[in-house]
């Protein structure tokens, strides 16, 4: 007997690029968007663009000594090195 009875709908994620994410960089420089106007400029979920800028996001040194967080693109594209147990990198 077959039950195809469910409520919930098939998922489509989708991943940032990299010229997406230098879009986005340019966005979060500006100070001018908001999320919700960054996603849509960009085609993707609100919650993509919240989770981009937290996984991006850096801590800058000014001149004077302060600091100030700033997203950068290519922080929110690093990947991840997996290490051996012997804690060498191949």
């Amino acid at each position: 007997m077959n039950n195809t009875n469910f409520t919930t709908t098939e998922r489509i994620f989708k991943h940032l690029t990299d010229i997406h994410r230098g879009r986005l960089e340019e966005m979060a420089r500006q100070g001018t968007y908001t999320q919700a106007e960054m996603a849509q400029e960009l085609d993707v979920s609100q919650s993509t663009i919240s989770r981009e800028l937290k996984s991006g996001r850096t801590r800058q040194m000014a001149s004077n000594r302060t600091y100030y967080d700033r997203y950068l693109a290519d922080a929110g594209a690093r990947y991840n090195v997996s290490v051996p147990l012997d804690n060498k990198i191949r």
